[in-house]
């Protein structure tokens, strides 16, 4: 079984990460997916966002560095917002961190816009939707987290830590899109055993377990497994781990072309 190929962010390595263009390039590169990170603004919008902050120094507005961070979700929309992922300093930490990365123009997109590019794609394209909800939120969950709705061989999956969030997403989800919406939990490097996790994940009734990828160990994906559960694992960068981890569900990656290179 090869595992379906979830370009991280939408393959971060390659192109500006939670873009349209990286969307767009995991599309082109033949991804059977990509994972996204999710905000809601204060007016309202999901936009595909990662930190709760849009950073000082790493993003534009209407073409001006920030010099002021804002949190997501006291921002009305971004829409006018970059993240000029591929426009910071050259020396930056960032850029030697990804030394690959292609300049592009890179608006903050809404989960919409995701969306609708999937739906245009012609094909299965599963969206990984991590939802990123760090508490201080006042709108009620359920009414944060409504999905649009989903058609044709498109897919979605939830993903993230706090079951609370992650059952009303899929109990708040738009009818066509509650059918083939799966919830899947994520989790962060684990510090003790991986079993107790897996246990809790079945029990609210999540379909997948997305591991940080050095959890994922024969033993705690045969546990997982029995627990009738799916697997993926993040971020797999590095083939030797790539191909460790070749009979899970997915592998979700900063780098999708070497993945399917080894597919």
């Amino acid at each position: 079984m090869q595992p379906w190929n979830i370009a991280h962010r939408g393959g971060a390595q390659l192109m500006p990460e939670n873009t349209l263009v990286a969307f767009k390039d995991a599309l082109a590169r033949g991804c059977d997916g990509a994972e996204l990170d999710v905000q809601l603004t204060r007016d309202g919008v999901v936009v595909v966002h990662h930190d709760f902050r849009i950073k000082a120094g790493m993003a534009r507005r209407g073409g001006e560095w920030l010099t002021q961070p804002g949190r997501v979700s006291r921002t009305c929309h971004c829409r006018n917002c970059d993240s000029s992922m591929s426009a910071r300093p050259a020396g930056s930490d960032y850029a030697l961190s990804h030394p690959l990365l292609k300049p592009a123009t890179a608006p903050v997109p809404t989960l919409d816009e995701v969306v609708a590019l999937a739906a245009r794609a012609g094909r299965r394209f599963i969206l990984f939707v991590e939802l990123k909800c760090d508490g201080s939120a006042t709108v009620p969950i359920r009414k944060r987290w409504r999905t649009p709705p989903m058609t044709g061989s498109r897919r979605k999956a939830f993903g993230q830590c706090d079951i609370r969030r992650l059952r009303l997403a899929g109990a708040g989800a738009h009818p066509s899109t509650r059918a083939t919406a799966r919830c899947w939990f994520t989790t962060d490097k684990l510090s003790g055993d991986a079993l107790p996790v897996i246990d809790a994940i079945a029990a609210a009734g999540g379909q997948g377990w997305f591991p940080h990828f050095q959890d994922a160990t024969p033993e705690a994906i045969a546990y997982a497994r029995a627990q009738g559960l799916k697997i993926g694992a993040w971020t797999v960068n590095a083939p030797a781990d790539m191909r460790r981890l070749m009979g899970l569900d997915a592998i979700c990656t900063d780098r999708p072309d070497l993945l399917r290179y080894l597919e």
